[in-house]
């Protein structure tokens, strides 16, 4: 392993990595090659011209990207353009030790596929259009699930989906969500869009509750969280938390533990304990 590539880092300051970072930066005839942050999710699914991830590479193969001879120039190889990328996994990699590399002595990038060493700036474009590329897969996943959905869905829900297409037309790829779920990117709303399970961050960003109905249809809750919950479907009413709530379908009321129910002060604490009882899907104990 080159001897710049260390088990035991050194912790950099964040003046000495601002200081390397105007070495990432690249040349911008290269920008109109990576498509906007704000280029509409339909238009980065109708991008043609990405060239695809070499998954031949991992990180396992990070040292071998830097190299202690010099680059010569700032350009790059006439077939650059074409080439394949590392994975995103790995550019990401490269560009987190680019600092500590740089620190250690590097002088250039290689790519180890082909001959030549490479300059600086080429790890920082291998991120960012690797970005683009890896949105455009999951986005490209989501847009066919939703095809699948749309195929044999009732009028409410064909309208819902419609509705989302519609918003790819509008949202940037690589734009951040407003109010709550400020925290997160557009990209992640694609994981709203497949029969696997939801992470339970987004839940909580979008929704902000530990109350919210799970049973809430997708299309209600994709349509309030495009709206950046402005919209509040008929049947529902939004808690004072922006949360979703089935409007009528609990009632909250309170019980007293008593310090001689040793078996509920061990499950439920001691003191008050709210019970709500919801008509439509049973009832659950909360504090």
């Amino acid at each position: 392993m080159n001897s710049f590539i260390q088990d035991s880092a050194i912790d950099l300051s964040l003046d000495l990595q601002q200081h390397y970072a105007h070495l990432l930066v690249f040349p911008q005839c290269y920008d109109s090659f990576i498509p906007a942050p704000h280029l509409p999710i339909s238009a980065l699914l109708d991008f043609t011209n990405l060239p695809p991830f070499d998954h031949s590479l991992t990180v396992a193969d990070l040292y071998r990207f830097f190299t202690s001879k010099h680059c010569v120039t700032n350009d790059v190889p006439a077939d650059f353009l074409d080439r394949s990328l590392p994975p995103l996994s790995l550019s990401t990699q490269l560009l987190n030790t680019f600092s500590q590399a740089y620190h250690d002595g590097v002088k250039s990038v290689k790519d180890p596929r082909f001959l030549g060493n490479l300059p600086f700036w080429v790890v920082q474009y291998w991120h960012d259009l690797g970005c683009a590329i890896a949105a455009k897969e999951r986005w490209s996943l989501a847009r066919d699930w939703l095809s699948g959905q749309r195929e044999n869905a009732d009028t409410d829900l064909a309208a819902a989906i419609d509705e989302v297409f519609s918003s790819l037309r509008v949202l940037g790829w690589g734009t951040t969500l407003r109010g709550p779920a400020a925290a997160l990117q557009v990209l992640d709303l694609a994981e709203f869009l497949s029969s696997t399970p939801m992470k339970g961050r987004f839940i909580d960003a979008m929704v902000e509750s530990d109350g919210v109905d799970d049973e809430a249809p997708l299309e209600v809750v994709l349509e309030h969280i495009m709206s950046d919950k402005t919209y509040v479907p008929e049947g529902y009413i939004m808690g004072t938390d922006g949360s979703l709530i089935v409007d009528g379908a609990a009632d909250k009321h309170c019980d007293m533990i008593s310090p001689s129910d040793s078996e509920g002060i061990e499950e439920a604490g001691r003191g008050k304990r709210w019970r709500i009882a919801n008509t439509q899907y049973g009832e659950y104990d909360a504090h």
